[in-house]
C-alpha cells in the first residue's frame, strides 16, 4: 500500500505495511522491522550525503564544507549568518528572527547535514540534506492513504440511497462544519465511518492483501539546493552527470517559489559497504541476540540484494526563497500545522492508520522487539489516552498517574 522509495527493499516494507493494515501480523514482523527500519537508516544515511556533496560540488564549484544538524533552530542560526540576502525583505526576516528567535519553532527536531562554500575566506551557506524523521514519515503516509481511502468511501457513500445527496464533500469534513451542513454531519459521518469500516473488512476477506492503489512517498532522502532561477537548469545536468535519471521537474510558483526534482539516484554499494556499520547500530542488534559478526553480514546482504536505485527529492530556490521557506511567510512548521489542520478527514481511521504507521517504524527502537499482536486495528475505536499508553509501555516509560499502591 505503501511504498517508500528511499529506501532499500522497499517492497518487503511495502508488504509488510498492507498487512499490518489487516492487522496481519506474522512472529517475524519485528525481527523483518529491525533489518528494514535500522539497515535502511544507515544506507539512507551512506548515500544521501554523497550525492548532496557531488550536486552542491557540481553546481557552486570551489571548495564545499559541511557540519551536521539536530535542531531546526541550528539551521536557521547558518541561514542568518551565512546566507545571503541584500534586499530589504531579507534583511526585515533577518532582525525579525534575531528580535524573538523563540516565534521560530527553534527546537524542531532536524536530522540533516548544511553544506558551505568556502572561498576567499568567506563562508556562504548552500544547502542541506536531511531524512525525514519517524514521526513525519508515518504522518505524512498516514495523510496520503487516508484522503486516498475517504475518497474511494466517499464514493461508495454516495451509492448509498440512505446517504444525504447534501452530505459534505472530502474538504467539508475538517475543521467546523459549515452551518449548512450542521444538520446533517453526524449522520453523515457516521455513515462515512460504517462506509470506511466496510471497505477494510471486504480487504480482510480477501486472501492476500489486494489494495488497488499504492501510495509513494518520495522524500523520505531530500536535499535543498540554495540557487538562483536563472541558474536553475544547472542541476539537472550536474545530476545527470552524477549517474542520476531525472522522474519529474515541478515548477512552483507562488508564496514559495522553487523548483522540484524527483530522480533516481544509484548508490555506489561498495563504497557503501566499506564505510562499516555504526556501533549503536551493532549494539542495538547485540540486545536482540545478533552478534555484531552476524549484524556486518546481514547488512551486507541487504545492501547487495536490494533495488539498485532509490528515490531522491531535490529542492532548488533562490537564498531570499530559501529564507522564506525558513523564516518567513511559507515557513515550513507553519505549513506542517496547517497540512495537520486540513487533512480531508480527520476520524478514527486517520488517527488509527497514523499510530500504526508510527508504531510500525518505532518498534525496532524500543529495548525489546517481541509482539504478539498489534496495537491497533483500523476499524476500531480508540481515545488518544490508549495510544499514549502503548507508547509508555513500549519503551518502558514509568506512569505519571498517582497511584498509591
Amino acid at each position: 500500500m505503501i511504498t517508500i522509495t528511499g529506501f532499500n527493499h522497499r517492497d518487503a516494507l511495502h508488504d509488510l505495511i498492507g498487512r499490518w493494515m489487516l492487522d496481519r501480523f506474522e512472529p517475524s514482523d519485528p525481527t523483518a522491522l529491525l533489518e528494514l527500519v535500522h539497515f535502511n537508516s544507515v544506507y539512507v544515511a551512506r548515500y544521501l550525503p554523497r550525492l548532496a556533496q557531488g550536486l552542491l560540488q557540481g553546481v557552486h564549484g570551489g571548495r564545499i564544507t559541511h557540519r551536521t544538524c539536530f535542531t531546526k533552530g541550528d539551521l536557521k542560526e547558518q541561514l542568518v549568518a551565512y546566507l545571503p540576502g541584500a534586499s530589504e525583505r531579507a534583511s526585515r526576516l533577518v532582525a525579525d528572527y534575531r528580535a524573538d528567535p523563540g516565534r521560530f519553532y527553534r527546537e524542531t527536531p532536524f536530522r540533516g547535514t548544511l553544506y558551505f562554500a568556502d572561498s576567499a575566506g568567506q563562508r556562504r551557506y548552500v544547502g542541506s540534506s536531511r531524512i525525514k524523521r519517524i514521526r513525519r514519515l508515518a504522518e505524512k503516509s498516514a495523510r496520503k492513504v487516508v484522503d486516498w481511502l475517504y475518497a474511494e468511501i466517499l464514493s461508495q457513500a454516495r451509492s448509498d440511497p440512505l446517504f444525504p445527496e447534501t452530505g459534505p464533500a472530502i474538504g467539508d469534513l475538517a475543521g467546523a462544519p459549515r452551518p449548512d451542513l450542521a444538520r446533517n454531519l453526524v449522520h453523515d459521518l457516521d455513515s462515512l465511518e460504517a462506509h470506511g469500516r466496510a471497505l477494510l473488512h471486504r480487504q480482510r476477506a480477501m486472501p492476500a492483501p489486494g489494495w488497488p492503489h499504492d501510495v509513494e512517498v518520495n522524500d523520505v532522502a531530500g536535499i535543498k539546493l540554495v540557487i538562483e532561477p536563472e541558474a536553475q537548469e544547472r542541476p539537472v545536468e550536474v545530476l545527470l552527470g552524477l549517474g542520476c535519471r531525472l522522474v519529474e521537474r515541478e515548477v512552483h510558483r507562488g508564496d514559495y517559489s522553487a523548483v522540484n526534482l524527483l530522480v533516481d539516484y544509484f548508490p555506489d554499494k561498495d563504497r557503501i559497504l566499506a564505510q562499516g556499520l555504526p556501533e549503536k547500530i551493532l549494539r542495538v542488534f547485540g540486545v536482540h541476540g545478533i552478534s555484531p559478526c552476524d549484524t556486518r553480514r546481514r547488512f551486507e546482504t541487504f545492501v547487495r540484494s536490494g533495488e539498485p536505485g532509490v528515490r531522491v527529492e531535490i529542492i532548488c530556490s533562490g537564498a531570499e526563497e530559501t529564507l522564506e521557506s525558513e523564516i518567513g511567510r511559507c515557513m515550513h512548521e507553519d505549513r506542517i500545522i496547517r497540512q495537520r489542520l486540513g487533512w480531508a478527514y480527520q476520524g478514527h481511521l486517520s488517527q488509527n492508520l497514523e499510530f500504526l504507521l508510527e508504531y510500525l517504524f518505532a518498534l525496532p527502537a524500543a529495548p525489546e522487539t517481541r509482539l504478539d499482536r498489534l496495537p491497533v486495528r483500523l476499524w476500531e475505536r480508540y481515545l488518544p489516552d490508549y495510544f499514549d499508553e502503548v507508547k509508555r509501555e513500549l519503551f518502558r516509560v514509568p506512569s505519571v498517574e498517582l497511584n498509591p499502591d
